[in-house]
């Protein structure tokens, strides 16, 4: 297997461990946030600022989430990837936010590949 196919098979995978982890702790916090607007609700007093941070943490949550199904797709699609020509559902790194610097590598890659073969 190339030396830059690992490269790229290795750095989705450590994104991907990142996004899970970055969505339970947004998974938490929105908890966390949603319950504090509840209680100042519930007194009376309604904060706009628990709110807020609800709905941030829980769009930063749903992103994370994409890019969570998109890296573990793609993983799972190229277990015995060892050709560039061969790479199968790229388009997963499309729907994961923070794999854009994995496909533009996947592309240049495959362009160099193209070249050489020529």
């Amino acid at each position: 297997m190339d030396n830059k196919i690992q490269k790229i098979k290795q750095g989705v995978y450590k994104t991907a461990v990142i996004s899970m982890v970055v969505f339970i702790i947004t998974l938490v916090l929105s908890g966390v946030f949603l319950t504090l607007f509840i209680n100042e609700h519930q007194q009376e007093r309604t904060s706009w600022l628990w709110l807020g941070l609800t709905v941030l943490s829980g769009i930063i949550s749903l992103f994370t989430f994409f890019a969570l199904i998109g890296g573990f797709t793609f993983l799972n699609a190229n277990k015995d990837w060892k050709e560039i020509q061969k790479v199968r559902k790229k388009a997963a790194l499309d729907w994961g936010l923070f794999y854009f610097v994995y496909a533009s590598r996947i592309e240049k890659y495959s362009d160099s590949v193209e070249k050489e073969s020529k």
